[in-house]
């Protein structure tokens, strides 16, 4: 209702860019998340979404989570990643803040919820499934993933045996005006460069021009991209087209 009466539409069309954090710059990411962190046991909220109020259960998740008050963590390569989302994104909320949850391996997990404010996700680790209302997205080392209200949640992958990191940054987008609404949303382009599909999830390239593709067609689009990198790549490579080919 908040976003409504500031004249923002709270549903956001979703923005997924691979390997946002690539190369050099997310080597030691997730290490130096799930070491530096102050984490603690996570436990079960809930929001009332009338007045906004969250109540705090006292119940133990089986992950564990970490809060910032502020876009800073003291941790050089997801700081300067964190600056970039920031202004690509347009997030000028004084009040954005962090929420990371550290999944220790496949058996964590996180129930559907939604929020009442818009999310940025960047992902460090082992690739987890992500599901976007309804959608399964696979998340891996250095993606990030922008969206609004929608629910979401991350399922139990029990044959994953490595930890993951979400650091996501919280902010209210009527905080910012509307005169950085369009830059938000033209972070990407709303049309398929591969099928010219107005409705699909989209994704950028960043090494092919920040062209924009829908999941099958970004399936296509990295198997001829990564045809000579190694086998790790290759596997979530396949991971990808399996959850495309589930969709349809």
């Amino acid at each position: 209702l908040t976003m409504l009466r500031g004249g923002v539409e709270p549903f956001r069309p979703p923005t997924l860019i691979r390997r946002f954090v690539s190369g050099a710059d997310a080597e030691g990411l997730y290490e130096a998340c799930a070491q530096a962190m102050p984490w603690r046991q996570a436990v079960f909220r809930k929001r009332n979404y009338e007045t906004g109020e969250v109540t705090v259960t006292g119940i133990a998740s089986n992950r564990q989570d970490s809060s910032y008050r502020s876009l800073a963590t003291g941790i050089a390569g997801l700081d300067g990643a964190l600056a970039r989302v920031r202004a690509e994104f347009g997030v000028a909320d004084p009040k954005a803040y962090l929420l990371n949850n550290w999944y220790p391996d496949g058996n964590t997990s996180i129930a559907p919820h939604s929020h009442d404010f818009w999310s940025a996700i960047l992902s460090f680790g082992a690739p987890r499934v992500f599901i976007l209302d309804g959608q399964p997205i696979l998340l891996g080392h250095g993606d990030l993933l922008v969206f609004g209200t929608q629910r979401h949640s991350v399922p139990k992958m029990p044959q994953v045996k490595d930890g993951r990191v979400s650091v996501a940054i919280f902010w209210y987008p009527e905080e910012q005006g509307g005169a950085l609404q369009p830059d938000v949303q033209g972070a990407i382009g709303s049309v398929c460069t591969g099928c010219s599909d107005e409705t699909a999830l989209l994704q950028q390239a960043q090494e092919d021009g920040g062209r924009s593709y829908c999941e099958a067609c970004w399936a296509r689009w990295s198997s001829d991209r990564l045809a000579e990198e190694d086998e790790d790549d290759d596997e979530m490579l396949n991971l990808v087209v399996q959850l495309s080919l589930m969709e349809q």
